[in-house]
């Protein structure tokens, strides 16, 4: 009987000593995911504020530079050519030529305005034109059930990623043909993006982004967790890689 009688008080004081530890633990996880959920929302802020910044000054080339450069041409042609003086304005007409074209090259790196006029599909067309004529790759996209009012970050995210995996392929796959591929299934939107390269070993990849010895896998990861998504790299050596990616749709106000 008096060992019965001591072991409750015991038997009580552990039960309550749990209950506090499991309490606290409790309060720590939600204190933590509450400071991820700050952190996310804070990393998004500073992306979207080096989207617009890239923004402004895609169209101040545009608008300003590019106009100035194409207005300076259009004077190059009307100045009349004194002997001996036409090789000199060829060359300077060339060398303006170039400057347009690299002012217009570089306004629609920084930020393509297809990708704010029409949207995600016209944009990424854009990108597999002119990464393929760079690059010399054959590649395709294809695009199904894409919301027409899909949020504008979510597409500059996926922009920006198969931005990305394309001049990774470019860089180190010594492929032919790529194949983008974007579809919405559920609540969640799907980006692929498959090569027929050498492939690479994962672990290695991975291993060397985490390392900083390669920014582009890790800037694509990042990205996606900052948007509540999954990031995956598949490949094997000699078998060709694809990047996968799913992230959540935004949820629809009951009034849209």
């Amino acid at each position: 009987m008096p060992e019965k009688s001591l072991a409750n008080p015991q038997q009580d004081e552990i039960r309550s000593t749990l209950l506090r530890l499991r309490t606290e633990q409790e309060r720590l996880f939600l204190q933590l995911r509450s400071g991820e959920q700050r952190f996310r929302q804070l990393a998004r802020s500073v992306w979207r504020v080096q989207e617009d910044e890239r923004r402004r000054l895609a169209r101040d080339l545009h608008d300003g530079i590019g106009q100035h450069l194409t207005a300076l041409r259009h004077r190059l042609d009307q100045l009349p050519c004194a002997p001996g003086a036409g090789h000199m304005l060829a060359e300077a007409v060339g060398l303006c030529d170039v400057a347009i074209r690299e002012t217009r090259t570089l306004s629609r790196l920084l930020r393509p305005q297809v990708l704010d006029d029409f949207g995600l599909t016209a944009a990424l067309g854009w990108l597999a034109r002119t990464a393929g004529e760079s690059s010399r790759l054959q590649i395709d996209v294809e695009t199904h059930d894409i919301p027409a009012d899909l949020d504008s970050e979510l597409a500059t995210l996926l922009f920006r990623v198969t931005q990305e995996a394309l001049a990774n392929v470019a860089k180190h796959a010594a492929a032919q043909t790529v194949v983008v591929s974007v579809d919405v299934r559920g609540d969640s939107i799907h980006l692929l993006v498959v090569d027929d390269g050498c492939g690479c070993d994962v672990d290695q990849a991975l291993a060397r982004s985490g390392a900083g010895l390669s920014t582009g896998i890790a800037s694509m990861r990042e990205r996606v967790l900052l948007f509540g998504g999954r990031f995956a790299l598949v490949s094997e050596p000699g078998e060709g890689t694809q990047v996968r990616v799913s992230i959540p749709l935004p949820e629809r106000s009951e009034s849209a």
